[in-house]
């Protein structure tokens, strides 16, 4: 039994997950609860309420559990959560303090990047279960990323890597959260209802179908227009580099396939922005949903 801890830009998702990588239950809460706490004490106070919390209703107790996964954005590394930029966090050392909260200097605990940790569960037992050579991209609060190559997870030495959200594809271009400009984040993480003016969060399916309803006015069609565009170049540029056999679509942007997938097929698959026109990858709607950063969590190694 494990626990893996999905740290999104805008919650703390806690799941005991078995052998076989179902979750048996999870907790989730959210930083916009957190008042006048610190972030840092909130992300710790989250993953220990919600591990004693279901430890105390399936009835297991902590020396039972193998390992705590994490996945987080930015870089982590040490048993630090380094640059997180949509959280503000330059350097936490979240391993030492939840080490301290359970009382226990021999916890394990892992950390990966969130983007690499949803990928691992998209790979698998996802949309990529049967690719060897694949990559896998997060659209959300930010832009994260992992490649497989002859079926293996790529790990960099130095670094997490493979940060394709900071892959500048307009040197002159708006300015991103991590300071440079014209980031593929900066225009390709946003949401939907920002970039097309909607001012109220809706859900997915109100959404798609209320610019669906809207196509007639030529600013909402050419503003979706752009955004596939963006999406499609960014897009072409990690093909060109890495000729995958396939790659995957997850995170918020998963729940926008009606909306979007169809346009962005049709924009790399005409070949515009690839340099080997021939036979481009397929270009797949993630399959691990809201869960794969709890799941990949676990399959960290």
């Amino acid at each position: 039994m494990k626990f893996g801890i999905d740290l999104g830009g805008s919650h703390v998702a806690i799941g005991l997950v078995d052998e076989n990588s179902e979750i048996i239950e999870k907790r989730t809460y959210y930083m916009n609860d957190r008042r006048n706490v610190s972030l840092e004490d909130y992300i710790v106070s989250s993953i220990v309420h919600g591990i004693n919390e279901i430890l105390q209703s399936t009835r297991y107790n902590l020396c039972q559990i193998e390992s705590i996964g994490i996945a987080t954005p930015g870089n982590p590394k040490h048993g630090y959560i380094k640059n997180v930029v949509n959280l503000e966090i330059k350097e936490f050392n979240i391993t030492q303090k939840l080490r301290e909260a359970f009382g226990s200097k021999e916890l394990k605990i892992n950390l990966q990047n969130d983007g690499k940790c949803a990928a691992l569960a998209e790979k698998y037992k996802g949309s990529l279960k049967d690719y060897n050579d694949c990559v896998f991209l997060c659209i959300g609060t930010g832009i994260g990323g992992a490649v497989f190559f002859d079926g293996k997870f790529i790990k960099p030495i130095r670094n997490a890597g493979f940060e394709f959200g900071h892959m500048v594809i307009n040197k002159n271009g708006e300015q991103c959260n991590c300071g440079n400009k014209g980031c593929f984040e900066a225009y390709c993480s946003k949401k939907m209802q920002k970039i097309l003016g909607i001012t109220e969060y809706i859900g997915a399916a109100d959404l798609t179908k209320e610019i669906e309803e809207n196509m007639g006015n030529s600013d909402v069609k050419n503003l979706l227009e752009e955004y596939v565009d963006n999406l499609a170049l960014g897009i072409a540029n990690i093909i060109n580099i890495l000729e995958p056999e396939a790659i995957s679509i997850g995170g918020s942007m998963s729940h926008y396939e009606k909306l979007i997938f169809s346009r962005l097929r049709e924009k790399i698959y005409s070949g515009e922005y690839l340099f080997n026109k021939e036979n481009p990858p397929k270009i797949l709607t993630a399959q691990a949903g809201n869960d794969a950063g709890i799941v990949g969590a676990t399959l960290i190694s």
